[in-house]
């Protein structure tokens, strides 16, 4: 809609409109009665165009386009702008990057990628690079206009630099009203000030449940935290490490030890790496690596956990309160008989939380012997 439009790129609108102004006016003034005169036919063009461009305007906005009110009318105007005699070359750059922009709005109004979240990413995503042109080109305008203004009467400094400064005031406060709003989302409200983004989970407890061992239990983020610390602080690398998974939901806890120390995992957040991969059979990959890391934590055999191992060439496994809810019993004694058989030792211990390092010739000599 609109306001949504309106909201997001308002205070460019603003300088676009007023730098289309400010340039068809001057064009104007420079250019003789006796040049119009001269040129009705491409004047009736230019006229015909824009009134097919309101009217296709409508009819999209009548479908459900709203967008198109705005865009195409300036498409047209810029188009004109960018035609017309004497044209300074940096402004025809400026009006291209214009143009490509709010072609990019109303595009995503109409095309969408599809297997997303509704018009989620393709929005977002090409209005990433909207802002970025709009950026440039309503810098240029709000230089031009500064500099032009010298020469406006009383009255239309008034009625340009009021709306001017009223939308700069608006769009400068939000990076202080997100800030702090923001700041307020908080897991843990009690702890102070900090730019440790990491700090929150010495306070913190997150409760999970699985449907698929009926497992539930609070999950004290502090030793995670302390998991975590120690991995910063002592392996080199990028070494390969398994953890536990929730399902269904992924956007909790999943992935927690390879985002915060930025170590490979045998799988990031199963959703985004098959919007990644959509080709078939990719998708399928995926969801088998999920299986996968479910049999590892679940499986009382030594054998398919040694098999996942050597596949995926992991270094590190991390048992902690997560992989506790959503593993069997079986599955986590399993890896303390694997210690016992030296397939893996303990590299880190603390209360609730342990890493494992993988013994790797261990594991291949276990694997030789095994198909002797």
């Amino acid at each position: 809609p609109l306001w949504a439009y309106f909201d997001i790129h308002g205070l460019f609108l603003f300088l676009i409109l007023s730098l289309l102004i400010w340039d068809t006016a001057k064009w104007l003034r420079a250019t003789p009665v006796s040049a119009l005169i001269a040129n009705q036919s491409l004047a009736k063009t230019a006229a015909g165009a824009g009134m097919i461009a309101c009217m296709l305007a409508v009819i999209m906005a009548m479908a459900g386009y709203q967008v198109a009110l705005i865009v195409l009318p300036l498409i047209v105007w810029i188009a004109l702008l960018f035609f017309r005699p004497r044209q300074p070359l940096a402004l025809r750059f400026i009006l291209v990057l214009i143009g490509l922009a709010l072609s990019l709005t109303l595009g995503v109004e109409i095309i969408v990628i599809g297997g997303d979240i509704g018009r989620q990413n393709t929005v977002f995503k090409f209005y990433m690079q909207v802002w970025l042109l709009l950026s440039v080109a309503g810098g240029v305008a709000f230089a031009c206009l500064l500099r032009a203004s010298r020469d406006f009467s009383k009255t239309l400094r008034i009625i340009w630099y009021t709306p001017c400064v009223a939308l700069v005031f608006i769009a400068s406060l939000f990076p202080i009203m997100a800030t702090r709003g923001r700041s307020f989302d908080r897991l843990a409200p009690e702890l102070p000030l900090t730019l440790n983004g990491l700090d929150y989970m010495t306070r913190s407890r997150h409760y999970e449940s699985a449907p698929n061992t009926g497992n539930s239990a609070w999950i004290d983020l502090s030793v995670d935290h302390q998991l975590i610390r120690w991995l910063q602080e002592n392996v080199s690398g990028t070494p390969v490490i398994m953890e536990g998974r929730r399902r269904p939901s992924e956007y909790q806890w999943n992935g927690r030890i390879s985002i915060t120390t930025g170590l490979p995992s045998v799988l990031g957040w199963n959703f985004h790496q098959r919007q990644q991969r959509t080709f078939h059979p990719m998708p399928t990959w995926v969801d088998q690596r999920e299986k996968n890391i479910q049999q590892f934590y679940n499986t009382a055999d030594i054998d398919i956990a040694v098999d996942i191992i050597r596949h995926f060439d992991i270094q590190y496994i991390i048992r902690s309160g997560l992989e506790k809810v959503h593993s069997t019993a079986q599955g986590l004694a399993k890896l303390d008989r694997m210690v016992a058989a030296g397939l893996l030792d303990i590299a880190f211990v603390t209360e609730g939380g342990m890493i494992y390092q993988v013994n790797s010739d261990a594991i291949f000599n276990y694997i030789v012997e095994r198909h002797r």
